[in-house]
């Protein structure tokens, strides 16, 4: 990596930042809100059999409810989400988006077939795509550049605690919902025993959607121009069009981020669909104690690489170094590589859980330093539009074809013994893992100077 010369922070705002412990309230419950949005992705996903099979669904239409539907909903809604972020409340997009996936999840308990559960999927993604635009956009109104990265961390700790809760007990949820047939609700009447779970997961949500409300909006910071409202497909067209124009000039340092990250994504996505189906197979575990297992794993390892991260990278940043995120993220991913094919392919159940736990504190930074570092080279008028594009994009590169390209390796080239899908997982990490090193280390330069030119402007 080359070196970069510290350059001194320049505070680009004119009004003083608000209080230390406003800031982390917002940012701690922004938090709460994202780890109930990730549960609420998720839960489908622990209750497959019992679905299955009093719905009568094929595996494949169970593939779109719970990743392609989703994910295409999510994408295109984020996409529009992310324009109103930039123009309007970003409280009140967060309270709406808050609701919509609640009542969605609510509904999904009412479905009585493929097509109703379809719809109530899309409603989940639809909702769930307004809060990360919104919420990214008010984190870094309400920090300082020199410790945006670490407020960005303790944000995406909340989707950390989602998925490993969602481990952690989807053992005990099957075993609970296998236990029962119907359960009985007023004015709804009878219902399988996971529709109740969609209820009880679902509807909390639509009163925590106001607690928003308990926090100020933020003044927004770094704005470059003023927005003329057409009316609202023009407004959003002309949003993505002035977005674009800015990072044309800056093309070298958005596609290393955005390819870079987006095949750290493969492995991250990919993996974590496939740890419990390795754990059964190669290991003979059931499904409480995966859950318990790598639930805990994927918690300790999550939340303390998130943290430690944070704290470094605003170290480097204060010290001058304008592409820290960037540095940060290309050693990890390359003592990342090595750590997970260990684990992927070792014989020893409790070393597996280990190297995982190891590789997720690694690998586990990726959301704060790429939204930091989009957002801190992005005009504020951009940054709702910047964060949905980049989640497009690396959703669908990421999510789309991370579990496909590990599933595809193992069978068609490993076969199908117990332990071809731990080979399929290292494959992918000997892979993606330094390939995406190598691209974000051609970004190292372009990143320096955008944030310079940035600041310089400011």
């Amino acid at each position: 990596m080359s070196s970069a010369a510290p350059a001194p922070v320049t505070a680009t705002a004119a009004a003083p930042y608000p209080p230390a412990g406003i800031a982390w309230y917002a940012t701690f419950l922004l938090a709460l809100l994202y780890w109930l949005s990730i549960l609420d992705r998720f839960i489908i996903s622990l209750l497959v059999g019992p679905i299955k099979q009093d719905l009568g669904l094929t595996d494949v239409q169970f593939g779109l409810l719970h990743g392609l539907a989703f994910a295409l909903t999510y994408s295109l809604f984020g996409l529009i989400a992310g324009s109103l972020a930039d123009r309007f409340s970003r409280r009140k997009i967060i309270c709406l988006s808050v609701a919509i996936w609640s009542v969605a999840t609510a509904a999904c308990g009412l479905a009585q077939n493929f097509w109703q559960l379809l719809v109530a999927r899309i409603g989940v993604g639809s909702g769930e795509s307004g809060l990360n635009p919104s919420a990214t956009s008010m984190i870094t109104d309400l920090f300082p550049r020199d410790r945006l990265t670490t407020a960005m961390a303790v944000y995406t700790i909340g989707a950390t605690l989602g998925s490993g809760m969602a481990y952690l007990f989807g053992g005990l949820i099957v075993d609970l919902v296998a236990g029962f047939g119907t359960v009985s609700l007023p004015l709804i009447g009878d219902l399988y025993a996971w529709q109740t779970v969609f209820f009880i997961i679902g509807l909390p949500g639509v009163l925590l959607a106001f607690i928003i409300f308990t926090i100020p909006e933020p003044e927004r910071r770094d704005r470059r121009s003023e927005q003329q409202h057409t009316g609202f497909w023009r407004d959003i067209i002309n949003s993505y069009g002035g977005l674009f124009r800015y990072m044309k000039p800056r093309w070298q340092f958005f596609t290393c981020h955005y390819l870079g990250f987006s095949l750290s994504t493969i492995v991250l996505s990919g993996a974590a669909i496939w740890y419990p189906a390795h754990m059964s197979r190669k290991f003979g575990w059931t499904p409480s104690e995966i859950g318990m297992g790598l639930g805990v794993a994927l918690m300790i390892g999550g939340i303390s690489g998130k943290l430690i991260g944070g704290y470094f990278i605003d170290r480097m940043y204060r010290r001058g170094y304008r592409d820290a995120q960037l540095r940060w993220y290309i050693a990890c991913l390359l003592i990342g590589a090595p750590v997970g094919v260990f684990a992927a392919i070792t014989d020893n159940q409790y070393a597996f859980l280990l190297g995982i736990g190891l590789f997720t504190a690694l690998l586990a930074p990726m959301p704060a330093c790429s939204g930091a570092a989009l957002n801190l080279v992005t005009p504020n008028e951009l940054r709702g539009i910047g964060i949905a594009l980049f989640a497009a994009v690396f959703g669908l590169i990421g999510s789309g074809t991370g579990p496909v390209a590990i599933a595809a390796i193992a069978e068609h080239v490993f076969g199908n013994s117990p332990a071809s899908l731990g080979y399929g997982l290292a494959t992918a990490m000997a892979i993606c893992c330094p390939l995406a090193a190598l691209v974000l280390t051609l970004g190292l330069k372009p990143m320096r100077e955008a944030a310079r030119e940035f600041e310089q402007q400011g």
